[in-house]
């Protein structure tokens, strides 16, 4: 079996693939279609989905029945976790002020994913732990078609 690179998908690129009206969702499309295709295996924090799901409801398109659906399939697709005790006090003691990305990274890092993908530009410029990666989701789906 080929080893495909294991990708934490961030919740920006959740909410760019639920909402059609956001500037990233073709490439969130395009993201989640390598990943059911089998080219990429995703990893997603369940607070990541109900996060995402928290902020589609309030979109006036949201129509529960098309988000529900649509999700059920990405859960089908993904590895999916929590972010445990150990991710949430990893982050407490990171000296970086967004404790959210440090669980997000921590979560990601014992998922033992390659790459963080999210348009987040405050987490494009964080460190992660080598041999970790993080990049846009453009560049993402770019290195994965070449």
């Amino acid at each position: 079996m080929e080893n495909r690179i294991k990708a934490f998908i961030d919740t920006n690129i959740l909410l760019d693939y639920f909402q059609q009206e956001r500037e990233g969702h073709v490439t969130a499309t395009e993201l989640f279609n390598l990943v059911y295709h089998n080219q990429v295996e995703a990893a997603i924090s369940t607070q990541s989905v109900l996060d995402a799901a928290y902020v589609c409801r309030k979109h006036p398109s949201y129509i529960a029945s098309l988000f529900r659906e649509s999700a059920c399939y990405m859960m089908d697709h993904v590895n999916s976790g929590y972010i445990d005790p150990f991710d949430v006090k990893t982050a407490l003691m990171d000296t970086n002020p967004d404790i959210e990305d440090s669980a997000q990274i921590s979560f990601a890092y014992s998922q033992c994913c390659d790459v963080i993908v999210t348009s987040d530009k405050k987490l494009l410029s964080r460190e992660v732990p080598n041999p970790m990666q993080v990049m846009t989701p453009e560049k993402f789906v770019n290195n994965c078609r070449a």
